[in-house]
């Protein structure tokens, strides 16, 4: 996808963290391309949200400022509340990029944030999580994002599954492919824990449809979809939310469960069976 602004005089800090595991081993460059690219997209959202300013923001879970660098460079005059469980990257975006540091909990609902946020952005977190914690997370992002703010947060859908159904390597070659590919195909979200996470942990890779997502978006009438933007960051979606009180009547219901007391019919098993020998 073709860059959606010139970025090329912003003032970017280009100091990477010794420790910083994000930067893929003889690609640089790709570490810089996909916090810029994730700029691009927030700045995008500001355009379809009427918000040309973001003064407080939050980046979570913020790394070693792969993203936050970028969102310092262009809204230099806004608060950026810089969160991770990696209190070394936390530690980081402070000292490096002026972020005010908040060290995360593996349950969200246990931050101190109120609704003050004008602009959320979560990159590759949801991505990780099981039904349970995702749906949480949904919720403590909807609750800290103040009247007419805005969440960006990435996803992984068709793109991931269909490279994972083609035989793709390198993706995820540490889960039970086959289990996630067939639970994907039944209810729109699925989910496997890495083979090296433990049920205390409990991190792995999760995957949603465009259809799960709009369900689980009757949840709350408060919020309005923008976009879905596959492919937009990566292999991963984007997903842009404005925050409007009252907006919707929930006419559709609010299921509390996505995966639905209608599951569709299963389909031929016979390209599971294939692909992985089952």
């Amino acid at each position: 996808m073709k860059p959606l602004y010139d970025f090329s005089q912003l003032p970017v800090d280009r100091a990477v963290a010794p420790d910083d595991g994000m930067v893929a081993a003889g690609l640089p460059e790709q570490y810089f391309e996909l916090g810029r690219r994730a700029l691009e997209l927030v700045r995008f959202s500001g355009e379809l949200c009427d918000k040309p300013h973001y003064p407080e923001i939050l980046d979570l879970p913020c790394g070693h400022g792969r993203v936050l660098r970028w969102l310092r460079a262009h809204y230099g005059y806004a608060n950026i509340t810089a969160c991770d469980l990696d209190r070394s990257g936390v530690d980081f975006c402070a000292r490096q990029f002026g972020a005010t540091p908040v060290y995360s909990q593996p349950d969200l609902r246990a931050l101190p944030f109120t609704a003050q946020f004008d602009l959320v952005w979560v990159g590759s977190l949801v991505t990780h999580l099981n039904q349970e914690r995702w749906l949480a997370t949904l919720d403590s992002l909807v609750r800290w994002t103040k009247e007419d703010g805005v969440i960006v947060f990435s996803t992984q859908g068709r793109s991931v599954t269909s490279l994972l159904a083609r035989g793709r390597k390198n993706i995820a070659e540490n889960i039970d492919k086959a289990a996630l590919l067939d639970q994907f195909a039944h209810e729109g979200f699925a989910y496997q824990r890495y083979f090296e996470s433990n049920a205390q942990e409990d991190y792995g890779l999760a995957v949603t449809s465009p259809e799960w997502l709009m369900r689980t978006l009757q949840r709350y009438p408060d919020v309005i979809m923008r976009a879905y933007l596959e492919e937009a960051w990566g292999i991963q979606d984007i997903v842009i939310l404005y925050k409007k009180a009252g907006h919707f009547e929930p006419v559709l219901g609010v299921p509390e469960r996505n995966a639905g007391a209608r599951a569709p019919a299963k389909p031929a098993p016979g390209l599971l069976a294939r692909l992985f020998g089952r």
